[in-house]
């Protein structure tokens, strides 16, 4: 499997590859409908009465909306440490890289029907394809969602060299780099008392050659947070290596038992940590493990779930962190925590906050402190944990995880609401109903809109844009389950659909997958059964407790 590199973004620059065929290759795996019949209709997205051309043009007018200055409804904090986001960007990952899409073919194949209508530069092709047609041109560069193959490529063995270089000579472990210490004027020079700067000598770090994270998929060096994360999965898989190699001293048996303990403990934190924490009680009646199979085939990941369900971490990342001692509460140099901006400047594509710098590794000042970022948050002002999820996003979103000009890529809203139109996932409420579930109305839907611009009083909210466009009972799919977790939930939970479609796609992929935890020793696996442990020998059975475990030295 080669290394993820591409931003996977909605409209990539060639891969050709991914076009005109109709399986991928070993190294890919593919994409479904969770609900197909919906998705072959012809008007699948179109609002009633329109075109597909007048229906973009709608989703047009609602992103410009959202992203006027003046609409900034306050961003609310919800009781999950800030961490869960984080992790959700993880498995996010580990499940989905699409690659191609029917935007970027060279040429339009039969059944494509091109919307002509107006768009800004850099958009003009926007297309509406037949099911069929979009699952032939879509793949997904991992090849077996949820199987770590984001941290593990497939492994010391592999045909590409870029992949053999992530592991030690031994066959067994990664390879790491470790922190850099700043020199102490670059602390004078912003104003700063260097003797105040909190530094973890020596500390590990992601390595990093000629501007390159040495990792298998590089989207997990977008933001600081999430490549500490990594970091502390490559640890984490370091130690189960140090504790069975004592009774397994062949390379490979021994690297193959900590890629599956290491998997074990992964699966078994996402089924009864992670998704427990931000499903709907309605989707937890059924044990994760046990819900029906509702997937076509193993190795297909459902378009609903990819593009719609699975994309609420967008709302819960927050504008400042509790991130460590020098930034966060209290913090020795900023007392406000870390900031967004500053976690994205710290990665590789960034410099590191360097611009020009020959040595790209992380500086020992910008550790990340696990303790405070797995804390449950503090109700008072402050960095702290998670945003609710609604439709209301931390300040520096569009700008830091998206450009805020829709030619060169779109907004954040912009995308996720193009990716659903392009992909044909259908409106919310069908969506809720195939599932078995009473939609939501349309006052329903607008309450959980924004309804204030504090910034300028009187002006539209997009709740009523929202209304004017006819966009409260036919409501985009990630709109709707955003709207959904405002409504039954107060935005600390998922609501009902996106949780049903969220259940089913990971509970279905475990079934399919023979090492998962749902299949190994009849499902029956506990972190307590593992060598790897906690302080008085507890079981790892928090992202705190792992997470903490990983990177103690």
């Amino acid at each position: 499997m080669p290394t993820i590199t591409s931003p996977h973004s909605l409209f990539p620059e060639g891969v050709p590859e991914a076009r005109g065929t109709r399986s991928a290759r070993p190294s890919q795996s593919g994409y479904c409908f969770l609900f197909p019949d919906l998705a072959r209709r012809d008007d699948v997205g179109c609002f009633a009465g329109t075109s597909a051309a007048l229906s973009f043009a709608r989703l047009v007018a609602f992103e410009k909306a959202s992203r006027e200055p003046l609409s900034a409804p306050e961003v609310l904090p919800m009781r999950l440490p800030a961490a869960y986001t984080y992790f959700g960007q993880f498995v996010n990952h580990d499940i989905s890289a699409p690659v191609g899409d029917v935007v970027t073919l060279a040429e339009i194949p039969a059944g494509v029907g091109v919307i002509g209508t107006a768009l800004p530069g850099g958009l003009d092709r926007a297309q509406r394809a037949l099911p069929e047609v979009i699952l032939d041109n879509f793949v997904n560069e991992q090849a077996n969602p949820l199987a770590l193959d984001s941290l593990y490529g497939d492994g010391p063995d592999s045909a590409d060299p870029a992949i053999r270089a992530l592991y030690a000579a031994d066959g067994k472990r990664f390879r790491l780099g470790v922190t850099r210490t700043e020199d102490p004027q670059v602390f004078i020079d912003s104003g700063k008392d260097p003797a105040r700067v909190i530094h973890d000598i020596g500390a590990p770090d992601i390595l990093r050659r000629n501007g390159k994270p040495l990792i298998a998929d590089h989207r997990n060096d977008e933001n600081l947070i999430i490549s500490q994360l990594h970091l502390a999965f490559l640890l984490f898989h370091n130690k189960a290596v140090a504790v069975l190699e004592r009774d397994l001293p062949d390379p490979a048996a021994c690297f193959a038992a900590a890629r599956q303990l290491v998997t074990l403990h992964y699966h078994w934190l996402i089924l009864n940590d992670f998704l427990p924490s931000l499903l709907s009680p309605q989707a937890l009646r059924i044990p994760l493990a046990q819900r029906p199979q509702k997937l076509p085939a193993a190795r297909t990941v459902p378009l609903e779930f990819t593009t719609a369900a699975f994309r609420f971490g967008h709302s819960m990342v927050g504008a400042f962190y509790d991130f460590n001692a020098n930034f966060g509460r209290g913090g020795r140099i900023e007392r406000d925590g870390a900031s967004l901006a500053e976690l994205f400047s710290f990665t590789t594509q960034r410099n590191m906050g360097r611009p020009g710098a020959a040595t790209l590794q992380l500086p020992d000042h910008w550790v990340i402190d696990w303790d405070r970022m797995t804390r449950p948050p503090r109700r008072t002002p402050g960095p702290g944990g998670a945003e609710r999820i609604d439709l209301t996003f931390a300040p520096d979103m569009l700008n830091a995880m998206g450009h805020s000009n829709v030619a060169v890529h779109g907004s954040i809203l912009f995308r996720n609401l193009m990716r659903g139109f392009q992909r044909r996932i259908a409106f919310g409420q069908e969506l809720a109903q195939a599932c078995g579930l009473t939609p939501m109305s349309p006052d329903e839907v607008r309450a959980a809109l924004p309804d204030t611009n504090p910034a300028k009083p009187g002006a539209k909210s997009l709740r009523t844009t929202a209304e004017e466009l006819g966009m409260l009972d036919q409501t985009p799919a990630w709109l709707y389950f955003l709207c959904e977790a405002r409504h039954y939930e107060q935005g600390e939970r998922l609501g009902p659909a996106a949780s049903l479609v969220i259940a089913d796609t990971i509970s279905g992929l475990m079934q399919f997958m023979p090492t998962s935890v749902v299949n190994h020793a009849g499902g029956t696996w506990h972190p307590r059964q593992s060598p790897l442990r906690g302080p008085g020998g507890r079981g790892l059975t928090t992202l705190r407790s792992l997470l903490t475990f990983a990177v103690a030295r």
